[in-house]
C-alpha cells in the first residue's frame, strides 16, 4: 500500500456487506469495517481483508441489529449507537451518534509515505487528546508528537514525552477513543505538525484502528476493558510495603534490612532483590545466569523461607538479556532461543550497558520453555513474585530478528509477550497461585497477564515526582490499571528529606506502594526520626485501609474500574481543568493532591461538586470551588467525598497477619445524600481465580436517610474460603452524623454516651462522629437505625 503521494488516500470503487463485515474495495486495498458492539467499530486496510492475530485484543466481533444503506455519495454502517458514514470520493469515514447529526471524529485520510502508514482524523479547535501510555507531561496531550516505542530515559524528569511502556490508544474530550493496534515503532502526531490533524503512524505492521464513542468517560473506558480486558487480582500481599534497593549485595545485608525494617515498627511484605542475587555488579555482572550467586548468597532457599515466617515475600528481578560471558550462553546459543541477526546467527549486541549479549526470542516458545525452566527452579525453593526489567527490550539494534518478525515490526509486543509467557506458565503448572510480576514495558492488553508496571528509571527530583500523577493516570485510562514509581526516586540527585516524604505520601495512594533507589537510601531506616514518623504513619495507614485497596483491585479484576482515575473522569468538571496535573481519584471514596513543590506551604484546589471532607482533619467543605489549603509536613491534602463508605482494620505488620474479624466502616455523612452504597470484597488473599471459583464473600453497606433519621444496612454473601470470620465484631463511624439520641441495633437499643446496654453493643457521641460497636454474625443482616 506504498504510495509516491505524501498523503496518498485510497479511492473507492465498490462495497458490499457479508459476514458481518461492510467491505469495501479501494485501489489501495481493502477497507473493512466491523462492528464489535453497538458503540465500537474496528477499520483496517488491508490488501485482501485477513489480520493477523492482535496482541491487544480479546474482543469478538458482535454484528446485532447492524443496517447498512448507500447512496451515490456515501455508504453507512449503523450500529445501535453510532453511525460510521463512509464518503466515496474522496475517501473519508465520519463517526456520528446514532439519532443526532453529531459528528464525533472523522478519519480524513489514510497515507502512505515513504517508510510510515498510518491514519490522520480532523482535530477540532480546542480539542483535548489524553493518554498514549506512559508520558511525564501534561495529561492534556494535543500538541504533541509522541513515540509509539518503548524506550527507556534514564533520570528523567517533567517533560519527557516518551518513557518505558507507550499505548498507542487516545481518548478525546469529545468522549470517544481510538486503538491503534500495531505494536510496530511509530508516533502520535497530535496536533503538533498541524493542529487540525491527529496522525497516527507506524514503521511497519498491519493497519488498523478501534474506534469507540462513549456518552460519559467511564462508558468509554468500559467498551476499551470490553475490548482488552481486565487485570486479574494480585496477592493481598503485593498491595503491602514492598521494600527494594540497587541493590542488596549479599544474604546477610538482606536479612539485615528486613529485622531493621521490622524493629522500627514498619510493616513489610516484600523484599525485592536486584541483580545482585545472580552476580557481583560491575566486577562481574553474570547476567544471564539466573541463578544464586553463592559466594554472596550461600543459603537462599532457608534465608527465603525464614522471610516468609517474617511474613516478608521474595521477589527476583530478571532480564531478558544473556551475556556472553554467562554460563549460560553457550546452551541458548546452541539451542537458537536467541534473536538472530540479518544473516540468520544469533545476534550479538554489542552496544549494551552490561556488555556484548544476546536477547532471548520471547516470541519462541522453545526460548519460552527454556526461560520458564529458570524461573520455575526459584519458584520451587519459595519465590513468590517476579521484576521483569529491561524488557521495553532497553537495547534492540534494528537488525535483529525475532521468530515472527523484525525487530522494529514486533518492539512494543516484547514486554507483553513476556508477560504473558509468565502468565501463561503459572496457569498451567501453578494454577491455584496469583502472578505478581513487574515489568517495565508492554503494549494495550498486558493488564490481562498480570503485569504490574512501573515508571522507569526517574530522577530523584522534584521532576522526578511531578511526573508520576499524569504518567499513572495515563496509563490508567489506557486500562494498564497498576502503574506505579520507584518511590523515592532512582536515580541522579542527593538525599532529600523533603522529597523522599512527600514522594512515599503520595504512594500510599498509589497501586503498588514500593521504595527503590540506586543513589540515596531508599528505606525509611535511614532518615530522620520526624522523617520516619511521618512515613511509618502513611505505611500503616496503607495497611489498615487494606480491605479498601484490596475491593479497587476487585472491582477492576470484574469491571475493569480504574483504582486511579482522573477527576473529570467520575465529576462534572470545568473543562479547562482536565488536564489537572496534581488531583486525582482514588476510588471512588478518595479525592488526592498529592505535594510535588519543594518547600510549597499552601495548595489552591479546585473540588468538584458535592460536600468534601478533609480525611486527617474531618473540616467539611464545599465542592465546585477553589480550596486555599495550608499544608502540613504530616500529611497530604486527601478528601473524602459525602456518602462514602470506607471499610478498615486494626494494623498489622504484615499481610499474613491479615483479618477482616474486626472491621471499622467509615461512612461520611451529608444531609444531601439520601442513599448511599458500598460492597467490599474478602477472600483468602491468594487463590487464583477466588471469585469465579466461589471462594469469596461481599459484604454490603448501605444507608438511608431523610430529615430525623438514619438506616444503615449489612448484609453478606458469597461462598466459603479459609480464614473467612463467622462473626465480625464491627465499629461503624458515622462522621457529621449530627443530632443522635437513640441508636438501635436490629432489636437491641442502644442509650447514646451511656453504657447500659449489651456488653457488646455501644453508641458513642463526640465532637459530631458517633461511633457504634456491635456484633455482626456472619449468616445474618443487621439493620441499625438512628433517630
Amino acid at each position: 500500500m506504498a504510495g509516491e503521494n505524501p498523503f496518498s488516500n485510497p479511492r473507492y470503487r465498490s462495497s458490499v456487506y457479508a459476514n458481518g463485515q461492510l467491505q469495501i474495495k479501494t485501489d489501495e486495498g481493502l477497507l473493512t469495517l466491523t462492528p464489535f458492539g453497538p458503540k465500537m467499530v474496528r477499520v483496517a486496510l488491508t490488501e485482501n481483508g485477513e489480520l493477523p492475530p492482535s496482541y491487544a485484543i480479546v474482543a469478538h466481533p458482535d454484528t446485532a441489529h447492524i443496517t447498512v444503506r448507500e447512496d451515490k455519495n456515501s455508504v453507512t454502517l449503523s450500529l445501535s449507537s453510532l453511525h460510521v458514514s463512509v464518503r466515496k470520493n474522496p475517501l473519508q469515514i465520519a463517526f456520528i451518534r446514532k439519532g443526532t447529526t453529531d459528528t464525533i471524529a472523522v478519519q480524513k485520510t489514510t497515507f502512505s509515505r515513504q517508510d510510515t502508514t498510518g491514519f490522520r482524523f480532523r482535530l477540532q479547535p480546542g480539542e483535548m487528546i489524553f493518554g498514549g501510555g506512559e508520558r511525564a507531561i501534561s495529561m492534556n496531550r494535543t500538541g504533541h508528537r509522541l513515540h509509539l516505542n518503548n524506550e527507556a530515559h534514564y533520570g528523567y524528569g517533567w517533560g519527557e514525552e516518551n518513557l518505558n511502556f507507550s499505548v498507542p490508544y487516545f481518548v478525546s474530550s469529545n468522549e470517544y477513543g481510538i486503538l491503534f493496534d500495531n505494536p510496530s515503532i511509530g508516533y502520535a502526531d497530535l496536533g503538533k505538525t498541524n493542529a487540525g490533524t491527529m496522525e497516527l503512524g507506524a514503521s511497519g505492521g498491519q493497519l488498523v484502528y478501534y474506534f469507540m464513542a462513549g456518552k460519559t468517560f467511564e462508558s468509554l473506558h468500559h467498551s476499551l476493558v470490553h475490548l482488552t480486558g481486565t487485570q486479574p487480582m494480585p496477592p493481598r500481599w503485593a498491595l503491602g510495603n514492598l521494600q527494594s534497593r540497587f541493590g542488596y549485595q549479599t544474604e546477610q545485608q538482606a536479612r539485615n534490612m528486613v529485622d531493621s525494617m521490622q524493629q522500627a515498627g514498619y510493616p513489610l511484605d516484600g523484599i525485592i532483590l536486584d541483580l545482585y542475587w545472580f552476580g557481583q555488579g560491575e566486577k562481574n555482572w553474570r547476567m544471564g545466569d539466573l541463578d544464586w550467586f553463592k559466594q554472596n548468597w550461600p543459603t537462599p532457599t532457608k534465608m527465603i523461607a525464614d522471610f516468609k515466617k517474617k511474613g516478608v515475600h521474595t521477589i527476583l528481578i530478571t532480564e531478558p538479556y544473556i551475556l556472553q560471558s554467562s554460563k549460560n550462553f553457550p546452551e541458548a546459543d546452541s539451542l537458537g532461543i536467541l534473536a538472530d541477526d540479518e544473516s540468520g546467527k544469533t545476534g550479538i549486541i554489542s552496544k549494551f550497558y552490561f556488555g556484548k549479549a544476546g536477547l532471548i526470542d520471547m516470541f519462541d516458545p522453545v526460548a519460552q520453555d527454556w526461560f520458564w525452566e529458570k524461573y520455575n527452579k526459584q519458584i520451587k525453593i519459595g519465590v513468590s513474585g517476579w521484576w521483569g526489567d529491561l524488557g521495553e527490550p532497553e537495547t534492540l539494534p534494528s537488525n535483529l530478528v525475532f521468530i515472527n518478525g523484525k525487530a522494529n515490526d514486533v518492539k512494543n509486543a516484547y514486554g507483553l509477550v513476556w508477560s504473558k509467557m509468565l502468565h501463561d506458565k503459572y496457569a498451567a503448572n501453578y494454577p491455584d497461585v496469583r502472578l505478581f510480576h513487574l515489568n517495565r514495558a508492554g503494549f494495550a492488553g498486558s493488564q490481562r497477564y498480570s503485569s504490574f508496571p512501573w515508571s522507569g528509571d526517574v530522577g530523584h527530583s522534584w521532576a522526578g515526582l511531578k511526573a508520576q500523577v499524569p504518567i499513572m493516570l495515563g496509563m490508567s485510562m489506557c486500562q494498564i490499571p497498576y502503574a506505579s514509581s520507584d518511590l523515592g526516586g532512582f536515580s541522579i540527585g542527593k538525599k532529600d528529606e523533603e522529597l523522599y516524604r512527600r514522594w512515599l505520601q503520595f504512594g500510599v495512594f498509589n497501586p503498588i506502594f514500593r521504595p527503590h533507589s540506586g543513589t540515596v537510601p531508599p528505606e525509611p531506616i535511614h532518615y530522620s526520626g520526624s522523617t520516619q514518623t511521618i512515613v511509618r504513619n502513611f505505611i500503616k495507614l496503607r495497611y489498615r485501609l487494606m480491605p479498601y485497596n484490596y475491593t479497587l483491585s476487585w472491582h477492576q479484576s470484574v469491571t475493569g474500574e480504574p483504582l486511579a482515575s482522573p477527576v473529570f473522569y467520575k465529576s462534572a468538571y470545568p473543562k479547562k481543568y482536565w488536564s489537572n496535573n496534581d488531583l486525582y481519584y482514588w476510588g471512588d471514596a478518595f479525592l488526592v493532591s498529592p505535594v510535588l513543590e519543594a518547600g510549597e506551604k499552601t495548595k489552591d484546589i479546585l473540588l468538584p461538586r458535592g460536600t468534601w471532607f478533609d480525611y486527617f482533619t474531618g473540616k467539611e467543605y464545599d465542592g465546585n470551588g477553589w480550596v486555599h489549603y495550608n499544608l502540613n509536613d504530616s500529611t497530604i491534602p486527601v478528601f473524602v467525598k459525602a456518602g462514602s463508605f470506607i471499610p478498615s482494620v486494626p494494623l498489622f505488620y504484615s499481610t499474613s497477619q491479615y483479618s477482616s474479624r474486626n472491621l471499622t466502616v467509615d461512612y461520611y455523612h451529608s444531609p444531601e445524600v439520601k442513599k448511599a452504597e458500598y460492597t467490599m470484597y474478602e477472600d483468602d488473599g491468594h487463590t487464583r481465580d477466588a471469585y469465579k471459583k466461589g471462594g469469596y464473600e461481599l459484604l454490603h453497606f448501605t444507608q438511608k436517610s431523610n430529615t430525623d433519621s438514619m438506616k444503615f444496612r449489612f448484609a453478606r454473601n458469597g461462598g466459603q474460603y479459609s480464614g473467612a470470620p463467622e462473626n465480625r465484631e464491627m465499629r461503624l463511624v458515622v462522621h457529621h452524623v449530627g443530632v443522635i439520641h437513640i441508636v438501635q441495633v436490629d432489636n437491641v437499643q442502644i442509650p447514646v454516651n451511656e453504657n447500659k446496654g449489651p456488653s457488646q453493643y455501644s453508641a458513642e457521641l463526640k465532637d459530631d462522629i458517633l461511633v457504634i460497636h456491635f456484633p455482626w454474625k456472619m449468616s445474618d443482616e443487621v439493620t441499625i437505625q438512628l433517630n
